[in-house]
């Protein structure tokens, strides 16, 4: 019995390390609203932030716009990382608005590393 209950906690561990390591390669990525080919490149910005140890790393992007702002109608967000990336949560904002702000969250024990695209129409 006690070497079954190794042999099933090696096998555990063994596809744990498999899906950790070779798993998905799919990231998080994100499309809002439509691009149209009389928008303007509004930002483009890769956010990064370091992982920390036991832990999930969290980091908020806001786009400010100085001038006369555009009305964002199109947001992408690519996940660069793809192997435990990160999620991205529009928290205010976004499409039909002049501002947006998107709270990025790491995977356990994983960094941030998005890229950004936003575009609008006056």
């Amino acid at each position: 019995m006690y070497l079954f209950g190794v042999f099933l906690l090696l096998v555990g561990t063994h596809v744990c390390f498999i899906d950790a390591n070779f798993g998905s390669s799919e990231g998080n990525d994100y499309t809002y609203g439509t691009q149209a080919t009389s928008d303007t490149l509004i930002a483009s910005e890769t956010i990064s932030k370091s992982k920390q140890l036991m832990g999930t790393t969290t980091k908020t992007y806001t786009l400010t716009q100085s001038g006369t702002a555009k009305t964002i109608t199109y947001i992408k967000i690519t996940d660069l990382m793809r192997k435990r990336g990160a999620t991205a949560e529009i928290t205010s904002g976004g499409v039909g608005s002049t501002t947006v702000t998107i709270k990025f969250t790491s995977a356990r024990m994983a960094g941030i590393r998005s890229q950004v695209v936003i575009y609008g129409s006056s």
